[in-house]
Order: structure tokens, then sequence, then C-alpha cells
């Protein structure tokens, strides 16, 4: 007979997965609650949400979204069966701040780690995670690139200006020495 709790749980997975498409599966290995908690905290302030889960229950969940969507069947056939114990790491739409906030408790805490996960459809493996989650944020992305368009204009009219701030430098210098 299923067990009516169980069910329930799953349901609810299926509800977070079918909202939310963007996770990770995070691996929280030997990890205490007081550790868990702290992440919870610095993840709720990026509008992420973290939860432990049974891997038998997310495995069953995915299996019912796989027959709904091919993504979830990639996910199946290339991450399943899953060891280890496991949390589900919901991403907002704006997904990187949270990758970066977990990547830095996890550059702390080493029992934690990514297993996989699926991003914007397409789903990536813990290694392709760690490199994203290292990556800087959007607007630090198009500061930089403003700051360097922005350099470049400056220096090209700075080159522009010098010939005419080293003769005026002279001019100044010989008006000087004639008084």
């Amino acid at each position: 007979m299923v067990n009516k709790k169980n069910l329930a749980l799953v349901q609810k997975l299926l509800d977070n997965l079918s909202k939310n498409q963007n996770f990770a599966l995070v691996k929280i290995d030997k990890s205490s609650h007081q550790t868990l908690e702290s992440l919870r905290k610095e993840l709720k302030k990026s509008q992420s949400f973290f939860k432990v889960i049974k891997n038998t229950l997310f495995e069953k969940a995915i299996n019912k979204l796989s027959q709904k969507e091919k993504i979830f069947s990639r996910l199946n056939d290339s991450f399943f069966p899953l060891k280890e114990t496991s949390a589900l790491l919901i991403l907002d739409k704006e997904w990187s701040k949270s990758l970066s906030t977990f990547y830095q408790f996890i550059k702390k805490e080493t029992s934690l780690s990514f297993k996989f996960g699926l991003i914007d459809g397409k789903s990536y493996s813990a290694s392709e995670l760690l490199e994203i989650a290292r990556l800087p944020s959007k607007d630090q992305l198009l500061a930089n690139i403003i700051g360097s368009m922005n350099s470049s204009s400056s220096r090209t009219v700075f080159a522009l200006k010098f010939n005419l701030l080293k003769l005026t430098n002279i001019l100044k210098e010989k008006s000087k020495k004639s008084n």
C-alpha cells in the first residue's frame, strides 16, 4: 500500500519543479543542521528555496515529469539512480545570484557540492554548474563592458589631446624663462 505522506511529498515536488524550471540537486554529505540552516538563510536573500529531499521521491517526481517533457527524461537517463544524501535548490528566474551565493558558501563548507542541475531548459553536470557559479553576475559583466568601452574612448581622446597639452606645457615653460 502506498504511503499517503510520500504521495503528498511527491506531489509537492511535482508542483515545485513544474513552477520553477531552474533547480540544482545538491549533495549534502555529512553536513550539520546548523550549516544547512545558515545556507538556507543566505539563499533566502536571493529568493531561492533549499530543501532536503529523499532521492527515491525525487526520482518518482522526475519520472512523472519525464512523461510530459523531454528535458526531464534526459535528466532521468543521465543522472539516475541517485546516491548520497540530497537537497533540492530551487532557483529564482535570476538564478545567477543564487548559484553565486551557493558557490561562496561551499568554498567555506566542503561537505556540500553540486550533483546536477537544470537551468533555462538545459541540464548541467556538477562541474558545469561550478563553472557557471564562478562567473560574475550579469550586472557586473555589463559594468565591465561599459567601463571598457568608456576607457577606450577616453584613451583615444587623451591621445588626441596629448600633443596639444605637450605644446602648451612647453609654451608655459618658455614664458616663465623669458620673464
